[in-house]
């Protein structure tokens, strides 16, 4: 990593590359972009990755890079979020790389915010907060608080907190030589954050919500409604607890909770779209997941319902807790409009 040893020098290894997939978000692709190109940090490449937008995405990214020298645009047919950060992460020149999803944004500190903190501690990876919301934050005032965390603090903070996104990072270019995300998986974020962990000593977190998550988006593949392509997902949560094997005692804990969470998802979803399940195949597979990971430890009580009510009397569990949620919401807007 011979050019990580000038990581504290200024200016052309300032240069950072943020790449953006875009598929189909006309309603959100300009407060995304804005955001960018309003950084405090202006020394970007800005790769838009237009994947095969069948609305005014493409048209829209080509309008921006007329008003704005610094993004780039690269078409391509659709192939998914995971190829198009492939290609973006193959053309960037920066050396320092960040990820933003196009229909979220970022506050105009994060990436120079971070890039400083990289700096100041020779660090090959920083962390930011985020936050979720349907509108642009209006600003953070309070001063950031700072820390520098060994790989394996990192590991259980986030295994913890379930923060894989890779978006909430900045990245020297080194750490992610031939570090490709795997094309059509879902979840990608986990694997590669995962495998990213394992590859460096220390990072550095910055508690300050500089993203901001869209929550009004829902039609993204992770962000839709339930299908069965959805059970391959599965395989990250698995990923986490093999590769969390050599870990401490907490991190394992974490990872096992994680993943039965994860697998209890999934079996709810299936129960609330049996169509898609008629013959319990895939709620089998699951339980017998359940029943191999299931500790005392990692006990969750849908964990516990899934490893030992038989699929008739879970169906009957799952409809009467629905229900009874169902009612406590409208309770809820009752009150709330009283």
């Amino acid at each position: 990593m011979d050019d990580f040893n000038d990581i504290s020098d200024s200016s052309p290894n300032d240069l950072i590359s943020i790449i953006v997939p875009v598929y189909n978000v006309e309603p959100y692709l300009d407060k995304c972009v804005t955001s960018l190109t309003r950084q405090d940090h202006t020394n970007l490449e800005i790769i838009l990755v237009n994947d095969g937008s069948t609305d005014a995405s493409g048209s829209m990214c080509e309008q921006w890079a007329i008003k704005d020298n610094r993004i780039k645009v690269l078409h391509q047919k659709n192939a998914g979020s995971s190829v198009a950060r492939n290609t973006g992460l193959k053309k960037a020149k920066g050396n320092y790389i960040g990820f933003v999803d196009s229909d979220d944004w970022v506050d105009q500190k994060m990436f120079g915010s971070m890039l400083q903190f990289a700096k100041e501690h020779k660090l090959e990876v920083v962390e930011c907060s985020s936050i979720e919301s349907s509108e642009l934050a209006t600003g953070i005032h309070q001063p950031p608080k700072k820390t520098i965390e060994t790989s394996e603090e990192a590991m259980e903070r986030i295994v913890a907190y379930h923060l894989y996104a890779v978006w909430r990072r900045l990245y020297h270019k080194d750490i992610l030589k031939n570090m490709f995300f795997i094309p059509y998986k879902i979840h990608q974020d986990v694997f590669y954050t995962i495998d990213l962990l394992k590859k460096v000593e220390k990072i550095g977190f910055i508690d300050q919500p500089y993203y901001v998550y869209n929550t009004a988006n829902e039609t993204s593949i992770i962000r839709g409604t339930y299908s069965l392509q959805k059970l391959n997902a599965i395989d990250a949560g698995l990923y986490v607890v093999e590769h969390t094997k050599s870990y401490n005692a907490t991190i394992k804990h974490h990872a096992a909770q994680y993943l039965i969470k994860f697998l209890t998802l999934h079996y709810e979803s299936l129960f609330l779209h049996p169509n898609l399940d008629p013959d319990f195949v895939h709620r089998l597979k699951i339980k017998n997941l359940v029943n191999a990971y299931l500790r005392p430890e990692n006990a969750t009580f849908y964990g516990i319902m899934i490893k030992y009510l038989p699929f008739g009397l879970y169906a009957v569990f799952s409809r009467t807790n629905r229900f009874r949620i169902d009612l406590q919401l409208q309770f809820l807007k009752t009150i709330k409009n009283v």
